[in-house]
């Protein structure tokens, strides 16, 4: 089997053997008896499953970079997955001896991932339901100090990234926050993909807007429901009915266009894969941490022999022309370091 890290270090070299060891548990689970709900099961058969040693890998190539941030050991680190779904990075955190809280914002996926992890014989210490201010709350009331919060695409769908990370700053100053997303606004291919899927789930939230608007402002004219739900593009229904009452009152209108063409569900606050070019990151983090963008890899290990040589012939280019390395990669990694105090 190839190597899901480059085993060069102690480190890296355990990464790599309790990754390998994951990949044989996971292959030899059969998810179909877990009793996962269906949605959750659905998605992990489609989607990591089916790609099964590429999620490990990028768990791999996170909790690596995560240590070597930290200068700490496995054994020493504590690690939040944010977001966690049923992807693979809680389980191999915990393998490679780090203390794991899992976090997830809907109780199926927590479930989910309990019944995946037991079943393959991890204990996670501990599992958390919520956003980020219910997971911070949990945090303090078990007096628990994170070393390191990691998601893996999940950022492209917090709708305040400011909040997320300032929340973060005041609650858990210490923590490394690293980030994969395959929302990589320096790649072309990929903003043009991405527009095309804004645009494609668009028209659903667009007739939730107008119906949140008609349904709150009855008052209104037709024309002017059409109107604003067109300009509160990548608004939550709170943000709407803020901006509705302002139109109201002074008749100002949002400007949706600074967006570009991202698109957010209104009735969750939950963009649909948010993707914004790097220097719009830097505003939303706090400026205390050391801010850096990496391009991640492609996956060689498609079922196609056509998609594993595309994938080794980019990866080979990325390393030829490093520095443009974020614009060729499918994902990138987006680090927040907090500065050490001179």
């Amino acid at each position: 089997m190839d190597h899901f890290i480059n085993p060069t270090t102690e480190v890296s070299r355990l990464i790599n053997e309790k990754a390998g060891l994951l990949y044989e548990k996971l292959t030899r689970l059969q998810v179909d008896q877990l009793g996962m709900p269906e949605a959750c099961l659905i998605y992990f058969k489609g989607s990591h499953f089916t790609r099964l040693f590429f999620s490990i890998q990028t768990s791999a190539h996170l909790l690596n970079r995560a240590l070597q941030h930290s200068g700490k050991k496995p054994e020493e680190l504590c690690v939040m997955d944010y977001g966690a779904g049923v992807g693979t990075l809680y389980s191999l955190a915990k393998m490679i001896g780090c203390k794991v809280v899992y976090n997830d914002h809907l109780e199926d996926w927590k479930k989910s991932a309990q019944l995946i992890a037991e079943a393959i014989g991890v204990q996670v210490d501990h599992y958390v339901v919520g956003d980020i201010d219910t997971t911070l709350d949990y945090l303090d009331q078990h007096q628990i100090k994170v070393d390191v919060i990691l998601s893996r695409n999940v950022v492209e769908h917090i709708y305040s990234l400011k909040s997320f990370f300032e929340l973060i700053d005041k609650r858990a100053p210490d923590a490394i926050i690293i980030s994969s997303t395959t929302a990589n606004f320096n790649n072309p291919a990929s903003r043009w993909k991405h527009a095309r899927w804004h645009k494609k789930w668009e028209p659903a939230y667009l007739a939730l807007r107008k119906k949140f608007i008609q349904d709150q402002f009855p008052q209104l004219s037709e024309g002017v429901w059409s109107h604003l739900a067109v300009a509160t593009r990548g608004m939550s229904y709170t943000d709407i009915k803020s901006s509705v009452e302002a139109f109201i009152q002074n008749k100002t209108v949002p400007d949706p266009s600074i967006h570009r063409t991202n698109t957010c569900d209104p009735e969750y606050g939950v963009w649909a894969e948010h993707i914004i070019p790097f220097s719009e990151y830097r505003t939303f983090i706090p400026q205390r941490y050391q801010v850096l963008f990496a391009a991640g890899f492609w996956d060689t290990h498609y079922r196609s022999v056509l998609k594993r040589l595309l994938g080794k012939a980019m990866n080979a280019l990325q390393g030829i022309v490093p520095v443009f390395a974020t614009h060729l990669a499918p994902f990138i990694y987006i680090e927040a370091i907090p500065k050490k105090e001179k």
